[in-house]
C-alpha cells in the first residue's frame, strides 16, 4: 500500500509540475509578464482634488511639512494634518472626448517609488490634454520617493484602427501673431478641439500659448478616419519592454523638445510597451501631407509633422531600418504628432 501511495503522489508532483510548466510556456510564448496576470494590492487613498493658481509642467512631489504647502498654496487649510500625515501632490492628466472616469484609487510602495493607480474607462481617441492636481493623504513613514503614476484600464474597447489618432499641433512664433490654420480634408475630420470651423483663427504666444475665443490651449487638436497605414518595406521592429527608450531617441532626431516628447510617449506608451513587438514607421512629410494638407497663414519657417504606425507582434519579421533625418527647429515653428495602428 505504501508503494501505491508514494507512486501516486509522484504522479500528481509530475503532473502538476507538467501543468506549471504548459502555463509558463504560454506566458513566454505570448508575451505576458506574470506581474500582468497577478493583481497588485494597492492601499485605497484619501484623495483630496486641489486647485493651482498656475499649471505646472511637472509638481509630483510629496510634502511632509505645512511650510512645504504654504509654499505651493499660499495659504493655510485646516484639512491637512502635517502632524500625523504627508501629502503626495500630483498631477493628474484629464480630457474631455477620450479616456473617461478617471479616478485616482490607491498607492503602493516599490523600493523607490510611490505607485499611485489611476483608474480610467477607456474610449476610442483623446482629445487635447488638460490636468487635475490631488492630494494623497500618507503616512509619515512614506517621503523621499519619486511618484509613478499607473493607469489602470476598467475595460477593454475595440477601436477602430483606420484612424489618425491624436494629432496635435504646437505654434511657437517669434512674437504674438494671428494666425490662420486649415486642415486640407475636412471631410476626413472626426473630432476637433477647439471647434473646427472651416479653420482655426488664433492668437499665438513665443511660448507656446495659444488664444482662441477667449480660451487659452495648448494646443490644437484633431482626429481623421479613412487613416492609410501598413506596413511597409521599412521602420522598426521594437520589443515592448524597449519602447519607452526607442521612442525617446527617435523622436529626438525627429525634432520635439523633451515637453513634447513626454506628451507624445505618455499617450502611446501604454498601447505598446506590453507587446511581445511593435512594428513602428514615422510616416514622410509627403505622405502626412497627401492624407491632411496643412494651409498656415502666416507660413512657419519650421514645420515639423511626426506621425508614428504601429501594428502589435508577436514575432519579429523582417523589415529595413528606417533612416530617420534629423530636424532642426528655426524661428517661427510648428510642431505636430498623432499616430495610427495598423489593421
Amino acid at each position: 500500500m505504501k508503494k501505491k501511495n508514494i507512486m501516486i503522489y509522484i504522479i500528481i508532483a509530475i503532473l502538476i509540475i507538467s501543468i506549471l510548466g504548459i502555463i509558463i510556456y504560454t506566458i513566454h510564448e505570448n508575451g505576458v509578464e506574470p506581474k500582468e496576470i497577478i493583481t497588485k494590492k494597492y492601499t485605497k487613498g484619501n484623495f483630496y482634488k486641489v486647485e493651482l493658481e498656475e499649471q505646472y509642467d511637472d509638481i509630483d512631489i510629496i510634502l511632509t511639512t505645512k511650510e512645504q504647502y504654504l509654499e505651493i498654496f499660499g495659504e493655510e487649510n485646516p484639512a491637512y494634518d502635517f502632524d500625523n500625515y504627508n501629502y503626495a501632490l500630483f498631477q493628474q492628466m484629464i480630457n474631455q472626448c477620450g479616456e473617461s472616469n478617471i479616478t485616482p484609487y490607491g498607492y503602493r510602495v516599490d523600493g523607490n517609488y510611490l505607485n499611485i493607480r489611476i483608474d480610467y474607462e477607456a474610449k476610442c481617441g483623446l482629445c487635447a490634454i488638460e490636468y487635475e492636481y490631488y492630494l494623497l493623504e500618507l503616512p509619515k513613514t512614506i517621503h523621499d520617493k519619486e511618484i509613478n503614476q499607473v493607469p489602470n484600464a476598467l475595460n477593454d474597447p475595440d477601436c477602430p484602427r483606420d484612424v489618425a489618432y491624436k494629432p496635435i499641433i504646437y505654434l511657437y512664433p517669434e512674437e504674438e501673431t494671428n494666425i490662420t490654420i486649415k486642415l486640407g480634408n475636412p471631410h476626413l475630420l472626426t473630432t476637433t478641439y477647439p471647434k473646427y470651423n472651416d479653420s482655426w483663427n488664433v492668437t499665438a504666444y513665443p511660448d507656446g500659448t495659444i488664444k482662441y475665443n477667449n480660451r487659452e490651449y495648448y494646443s490644437l487638436f484633431w482626429e481623421g478616419k479613412n487613416h492609410p497605414a501598413k506596413i511597409e518595406e521599412d521602420g522598426f521592429i521594437v520589443e515592448g519592454k524597449d519602447t519607452e527608450k526607442f521612442l525617446e531617441e527617435k523622436l529626438n532626431i525627429l525634432g520635439l523638445t523633451d515637453k513634447e516628447a513626454n506628451e507624445f510617449i505618455i499617450y502611446w506608451l501604454p498601447k505598446l510597451e506590453n507587446n511581445k513587438y511593435n512594428y513602428i514607421r514615422f510616416e514622410t512629410l509627403e505622405e502626412i501631407n497627401n492624407y491632411m494638407p496643412l494651409d498656415i497663414n502666416p507660413k512657419p519657417e519650421t514645420i515639423i509633422r511626426v506621425q508614428m504606425d504601429y501594428k502589435l507582434l508577436d514575432k519579429k519579421i523582417k523589415v529595413k531600418e528606417q533612416k530617420l533625418i534629423k530636424q532642426e527647429r528655426k524661428g517661427y515653428s510648428l510642431i505636430e504628432w498623432g499616430g495610427s495602428q495598423i489593421s
